[in-house]
């Protein structure tokens, strides 16, 4: 994994925490998923074009 790869994992890694995805509560739940799904829509190509798997920790370690 390059170093560009890793670092666009960790910001949408953060983006997905509770708070970040919330917005801290305020925008809607309806909206809290949309944006989850613009994110992990993102994940998914970037593991596409990784060609493997890649998960995140609670500490926000990626692991491949």
């Amino acid at each position: 994994m390059t170093e560009a790869q890793q670092k666009e994992f960790q910001s949408l890694a953060s983006q997905l925490s509770p708070e970040n995805l919330h917005c801290d509560g305020e925008i809607t739940r309806a909206q809290a998923q949309t944006k989850y799904r613009r994110i992990m829509k993102r994940w998914r190509a970037l593991e596409k074009a990784l060609g493997r798997k890649v998960s995140e920790d609670g500490g926000r370690k990626i692991t491949v």
